[in-house]
């Protein structure tokens, strides 16, 4: 395949040999022949096949979006001769890269490593890679396909969140739900009268005798705190670059919890993409729960009235949404706070945080929280 000096050249010894005809220049046909043979000669170097023996690796098959891809191209040349430089063309989800291999030493060989960009959540193809090569003169390119193809999954970019007294203070602690209890192996609180209605059990008979009124334990029921993080994957709410920060939001906010040693359970409003029911255990989950969701329409929704139909219990709902969000709600408020993500995202009744993205989020969050 001719470059664009080769494709030049050919196009002006063509002229030059039509001119030197009509016009009877030998000198011009001259030249244009000679453009000729250089052309020829460059199309036979640069498909002369690279000699070296290329393998490619990837060192990393988990990276977050935004994080290139690392690629490791190992050459080796088990030939007597030197090889000429070339150069490895690569690609992923539609990012092409060039990574320049010099020539190699008989007997010898290299490593390059080379890096590809990513901008979305998926598992990509990568590959297949091609080796090309110009010829010294720049007229021509040879190019020699590879079939190896490699996998890699890009996942949220989590960030990393810390509450208001720093890291080591803890969503469990500003999450701890105490309530009145009438076991009597909860946790003891205080003595007050006793109120008719009251379980007869609890009465402390020593303090009654002593006030001269009946006196009760009372107990509160310390329980576990948990959160639901659900992301709303209406495509009507955001732009595709709006949802990717949603999603990492999304992402942030359940792996904080999950290291502070909450439950946190992670859901979608896609039909196609449900999350899990169950509280999460590893950060992988949630990467894993979260790269392959995409924007569904209306028809394929699912409303929070519906995914909650199984009751709150003691659930404290983050409903990360888009700029024209939420595409649904329901009547349990103070249990839910509405994050609105997104160009132009604005605070409202609702709303209980608007940002334009996840950055600006991890800004904002020790504050609100």
């Amino acid at each position: 395949m001719l470059t664009k000096s080769g494709l030049g050249l050919a196009i002006a010894g063509l002229a030059l040999a039509v001119l030197g005809v009509w016009w009877q220049y030998e000198e011009l046909v001259v030249v244009a022949v000679a453009a000729l043979i250089a052309i020829v000669i460059a199309l036979w170097t640069s498909r002369i096949g690279h000699q070296a023996r290329i393998v490619r690796m990837l060192p990393a098959p988990r990276v977050a979006r935004g994080d290139p891809i690392r690629v490791i191209y190992r050459a080796r040349n088990d030939t007597r001769r030197r090889t000429a430089a070339a150069t490895i063309v690569d690609r992923c989800d539609a990012a092409e890269v060039r990574i320049d291999i010099p020539a190699i030493a008989r007997d010898d060989r290299l490593e390059v490593v080379g890096v590809i960009p990513t901008r979305r959540r998926g598992v990509f193809p990568v590959g297949p890679w091609r080796l090309e090569r110009v010829d010294a003169l720049g007229l021509a390119l040879g190019s020699r396909p590879s079939d190896e193809v490699g996998t890699v999954l890009v996942h949220p970019r989590v960030h990393n969140l810390q509450g208001p007294y720093g890291t080591m203070h803890t969503v469990e602690d500003e999450a701890m739900i105490r309530r009145v209890a009438s076991d009597p192996l909860s946790g003891f609180v205080s003595l007050r009268e006793y109120v008719e209605g009251d379980d007869p059990r609890l009465i402390h008979w020593p303090t009654s005798a002593r006030m001269g009124t009946l006196m009760i334990r009372e107990h509160v029921e310390l329980r576990r705190p948990e959160f639901t993080v659900v992301l709303d994957a209406a495509a009507h709410v955001a732009s595709e670059d709006d949802f990717e920060e949603m999603v990492d939001v999304a992402a942030s906010v359940a792996v904080h919890a999950l290291r502070s040693g909450v439950d946190v359970r992670l859901r979608t409003t896609a039909r196609e993409f449900p999350g899990s029911a169950r509280p999460l255990e590893r950060n992988t989950q949630v990467l894993d729960l979260l790269t392959p969701v995409q924007q569904v329409p209306a028809t394929a929704l699912t409303s929070l009235p519906e995914i909650f139909r199984s009751g709150l219990d003691q659930t404290a709902i983050v409903f990360v949404t888009g700029p024209l969000g939420p595409s649904s709600t329901f009547s349990h408020t103070d249990r839910l706070s509405v994050i609105r993500v997104g160009k132009g995202a604005e605070a409202g009744r609702g709303v209980t945080l608007a940002v334009d993205d996840a950055l600006e989020f991890v800004r904002k969050w020790k504050p609100w929280f």
